[in-house]
């Protein structure tokens, strides 16, 4: 049985292909090509022949340490480069072996040696002549197809491939190439079918899915590319690329989306709205309090809009007006836990204990996983000296969030006024870890913007010292 991390044979179209890292070692691969190829012989009930194993080695070599536009190119032997090839069929039934006649051998072998070499027009020329004796063969125009493809002569193998289609539409590779090379060229639409095929014929092939997710976008259909995407992730879910042109398709569709909704009520709240977080995201903090108070003077009562300006206010520390914001948000939604926690932090850091307190408990109870109203009913528990409850909260931080390496302070003082000195000295060493930590961190994204939601729940307070 073929291992699970070589998904991509598809002995039964007379092709094995195997799409791998280049810096796989020649010898390990070697050894499962290998492995393919006696499969690929045994389910079609044939006997491997006196082909040299090793007059593939050093290709297959130079293919995977070389040039690294072969990577994706490892036709690898039985395809690119031996009559071997012709021997598994394209049928679910037991067949001979085709035979080759010995001018047509001498032909693989010289494309053989042409491929090694890196004469590629060469390794052309001995296809052409072995097409000439055997047009049958759509495997050898498959290959003619590829070494087109690696020289960037992309009409000429499309029509190499649309050629070996013709005698063999499940051709993995022909499929496969032929999507690429139509991308390649441009034309998205035609890149569509035969990159869908591939998938079909096999559903964890990488380069289909990006492909076919680039020529959804190209021809307008972006719901179709985040599917495709979509499916794509699952078969490999921390592929950076694939996540990348998701994220471009998600980007694209949301611009679409907000541009049809200015087109129209252009003068709508919703624009006003989305032109302010426009500019607080580029923090151009004057031009988006202008839009939110236009998005609030069109519709006083939608919910958000208020939150959103007393926001700004609050980053900006003018808590005056952030308070009266986020009293007039909890009018329209009581339920808003940002409002809640965020008038609990002004109150906290105006030193208005009793005043924080209420809204600080209300906002751990809307949002239980809200670590800065936990961290902020810690502090005001423990100015009103409740330790233990102090500690409580102080340690559901830890557990929300292992990173933050401030609420170990915050606990290694409240250890030190109990006397704990045990447990204020663990604080203050995990609390130095994880402040060196979180420096080295700042130092390499230095430059980088930060998250518009890390910015919204920066406050003051992080920074307050404890009196």
């Amino acid at each position: 049985m073929v291992p699970k991390e070589f998904p991509y044979s598809i002995c039964r179209s007379r092709a094995v292909f195997w799409s791998a890292p280049a810096e796989r070692s020649a010898d390990g691969a070697l050894q499962r090509y290998a492995m393919i190829v006696a499969v690929c012989l045994k389910e079609n009930g044939l006997q491997l022949l006196d082909e040299p194993m090793n007059q593939s080695r050093q290709f297959f070599t130079n293919q995977i340490t070389g040039r690294a536009d072969w990577a994706l190119l490892l036709w690898v032997g039985i395809t690119v480069l031996s009559p071997l090839s012709l021997l598994c069929q394209s049928t679910s039934t037991k067949q001979r072996p085709v035979e080759l006649s010995p001018r047509v051998q001498e032909y693989f072998q010289a494309a053989k040696q042409a491929e090694r070499a890196g004469d590629y027009e060469k390794a052309a020329d001995a296809y052409r002549s072995i097409l000439k004796m055997r047009p049958d063969l759509a495997e050898v125009r498959q290959n003619l197809g590829l070494v087109y493809y690696v020289q960037t002569k992309d009409k000429e193998a499309i029509a190499a491939f649309q050629e070996a289609l013709k005698g063999k539409p499940d051709l993995l590779g022909a499929n496969l190439f032929l999507g690429m090379a139509y991308a390649r060229t441009n034309q998205y639409e035609k890149a569509i079918p035969p990159l869908k095929k591939t998938l079909s014929l096999s559903p964890r092939e990488r380069s289909a899915f990006l492909n076919l997710g680039l020529s959804y976008v190209e021809t307008g259909r972006t719901e179709e590319a985040a599917s495709i995407l979509q499916k794509g992730l699952e078969q490999f879910p921390n592929d950076i690329d694939m996540l990348y042109n998701l994220g471009k398709v998600y980007t694209r569709m949301m611009t679409a989306t907000f541009q049809k909704m200015a087109e129209a009520e252009p003068d709508s709240y919703r624009v006003h709205q989305l032109l302010g977080e426009s500019y607080e995201t580029r923090r151009e903090t004057g031009k988006a309090m202008e839009e939110y108070k236009a998005a609030i003077a069109r519709k006083p009562d939608a919910p958000g809009l208020h939150y959103a300006l007393a926001n700004v206010y609050w980053k900006e520390g003018d808590l005056e007006e952030a308070e009266k914001g986020f009293k007039k948000e909890l009018e329209i939604n009581p339920e808003q836990y940002l409002a809640t926690w965020k008038l609990g932090n002004i109150y906290l850091i105006k030193r208005d204990f009793e005043r924080a307190l209420p809204y600080l408990q209300r906002a751990v109870e809307q949002k239980p996983d809200l670590g800065q109203a936990h961290r902020d009913l810690g502090r005001v528990l423990a100015e009103k000296g409740d330790s233990a409850g102090a500690i409580e909260h102080l340690k559901k931080v830890t557990q929300l969030a292992p990173d933050e390496p401030t609420v170990h302070y915050r606990l290694a003082l409240i250890y030190k006024r109990l006397n704990r000195k045990e447990e204020e000295r663990a604080e203050l060493e995990k609390f130095q870890q994880l402040k060196t930590a979180s420096d080295n961190r700042e130092k390499q994204a230095r430059g980088l913007p930060a998250s518009e939601e890390a910015e919204s729940e920066r406050s003051k307070a992080d920074t307050e010292p404890d009196q």
